[in-house]
């Protein structure tokens, strides 16, 4: 019988060796590109509107102020050439006031006391005569108001006629007193100073300049909505505007735009710089009202990476006769995409590449990938050394569990901002309430520290002077 030879342990261990290799294939795929776009965003605006109104019977309790007492003495006969007349006018009842759009009307009534110089020749002789005579007359006057781009006020007032309310009592001889030639000295000499006092006390009671001069820049100082894990809102102003002003019975009112970025975030006290100085003020014809809070949250790569390898490390798939086990997950940027880095070990080793645009789930409150797939060089490896991978379910265990969840951060934000507007908090003069509206996604930024996602809160404020 022929000797035959028992296969040796050395023998035994290259079967085994050569079995396990033809089994378990390592991947050598080619690693996408890290690379970061420039990250440009360009937050949603805020238009806040602030109304300004003052009450008509406090403007016309200044000027009633203002005007008082004799407003016109003409003691002389020889005055206006020797009209031989002397007339003095006082305030009679209080000035009134009224408002149409920006135009303010009033009425200013006059007790008169006049004396007449009345001469005739007759035969020679020279006759003179001289009646005293008394009277009511209310002068008129409009006055339009302006706010200028310098935030001064602009009045501009005319004459808008007379009306008697009692005529001269007294006749001289057989003349009666010329009433127009009366009531046109009276304007002619009070237009003026009536003028000047309305000016004055306008812009004693609208000094909108020094009322947002303050607000301006205390409103740039960022403002810790909580103390638990600190919220912050910053408010950025850029552009001041208004509209012209307007008035009813009551009140002359006014509304003062302010646009700005208004944000949140989270953690430390956002840097800030005030800028001091208003910037000229814009006229328009109507002010928009859309009120954005813009809120961000970043999630650094190591928090990212370390989340992933919590949802996925250890994960051991089976497809047919091969198996598969997820040891390590890192991810990076590229571009709009996030690239996912997947170590394996089972029936093929090495790092497997997927790729996909990180979006946001509205029902979920979570970012998650978009279409995640592999990248086109590990593609075109398995398709070479490890098809069945495509039909193995991996992507899909993949994209279910690469979600990052934002419900708490988003939640305890929106009830945040809820708690502050309902303390009906104060800004120097000003008192802010308002309510908070739906969040909308607005975009995912990528860059080489973290996946900063952004969001606008939509809401209603309504601003209203502070009484105190």
């Amino acid at each position: 019988m022929p000797y035959t030879r028992t296969p040796g342990p050395l023998l035994f261990f290259a079967l085994c060796l050569a079995i396990v290799n033809s089994s378990c294939k390592t991947l050598k795929i080619e690693r996408p590109a890290e690379n970061y776009q420039p990250v440009s965003y360009s937050p949603q605006y805020s238009y806040i509107n602030i109304p300004v109104e003052l009450e008509v019977k406090v403007l016309k309790k200044l000027i009633n102020r203002e005007i008082s007492g004799t407003i016109y003495a003409d003691t002389s006969f020889e005055d206006h050439d020797q009209d031989n007349l002397m007339l003095i006018a006082r305030k009679g009842d209080s000035i009134d006031l009224n408002i149409s759009r920006n135009q303010l009307s009033y009425r200013v009534p006059l007790k008169i006391w006049l004396r007449k110089r009345f001469r005739a020749g007759l035969l020679g002789f020279s006759v003179t005569d001289i009646k005293d005579a008394s009277a009511e007359v209310a002068l008129k006057f409009k006055t339009s108001v302006t706010i200028n781009r310098d935030w001064s006020v602009s009045t501009v007032t005319q004459s808008d006629g007379y009306e008697w309310i009692t005529s001269p009592q007294v006749m001289i001889g057989v003349t009666q007193i010329p009433l127009p030639f009366i009531s046109d000295l009276l304007i002619q000499s009070n237009l003026q100073m009536v003028a000047k006092e309305i000016d004055k006390s306008i812009k004693q009671t609208l000094s909108i300049k020094t009322l947002m001069n303050d607000a301006w820049t205390r409103m740039q100082k960022p403002v810790l909505l909580s103390t638990g894990y600190p919220l912050w809102m910053k408010i950025m102003p850029v552009e001041i505007s208004t509209v012209p002003f307007h008035g009813t019975s009551a009140f002359i009112q006014h509304t003062v735009g302010l646009k700005a970025l208004v944000q949140l975030s989270f953690g430390d006290e956002p840097a800030s710089s005030v800028v001091e100085t208003m910037p000229p003020l814009k006229i328009t014809s109507a002010l928009p009202e859309k009120f954005n809070i813009n809120f961000s949250m970043d999630f650094p790569f190591p928090y990212l990476n370390q989340l992933a390898r919590t949802q996925l490390s250890g994960y051991t798939m089976a497809y047919k006769n091969y198996k598969l086990t997820v040891s390590d997950v890192a991810l990076y940027g590229q571009g709009e995409y996030l690239i996912v880095a997947v170590v394996v070990d089972g029936s093929v080793k090495g790092t497997i590449y997927l790729k996909g645009i990180p979006v946001f789930d509205r029902n979920k409150l979570t970012i998650r990938f978009e279409d995640l797939d592999f990248s086109f060089a590990t593609r075109n490896v398995l398709q070479k050394t490890a098809s069945w991978m495509f039909h193995s379910g991996l992507l899909q265990k993949m994209a279910s569990n690469l979600e990052f969840p934002l419900e708490d951060k988003l939640k305890s934000a929106r009830d945040e901002i809820a708690a502050y507007f309902e303390k009906n908090q104060s800004l120097s003069y000003f008192r802010i309430k308002g309510e908070i509206g739906k969040l909308d996604p607005d975009r995912i930024l990528i860059s080489p520290l973290s996946v900063r996602a952004c969001f606008v809160f939509e809401g209603k404020v309504k601003v209203s002077i502070n009484p105190d």
